[in-house]
């Protein structure tokens, strides 16, 4: 049985440079997986906002078509920003 290719090394719809909070700065899927896994604190990828964003990042490195890529982008977008980690300043709760 031959497993289908994975796209992992495909970019991003956009550059993403988290401006504060503890991820890198994301430009394929791949950075995606690992800042997921290595950079966020542990138990968050069990927030809705970071599953939502994992299972569609799964989905675009499993097909590699751009639309699924740009919706896996703007999910982690939403993310980042739900932690608000896209702004200078981290959102006090």
């Amino acid at each position: 049985m031959q497993l289908a290719p994975l796209f992992w090394d495909k970019p991003l719809s956009y550059e993403i440079t988290p401006r504060s909070g503890p991820m890198r700065r994301l430009v394929t899927l791949a950075d995606v997986r690992s800042a997921m896994v290595y950079d966020l604190p542990k138990g968050t990828t069990k927030q809705p906002h970071w599953l939502n964003a994992g299972m569609l990042l799964v989905a675009a490195s499993e097909s590699g078509r751009q639309s699924d890529i740009r919706i896996a982008t703007d999910a982690l977008c939403d993310a980042l920003d739900v932690e608000g980690w896209l702004s200078s300043a981290p959102v006090k709760a």
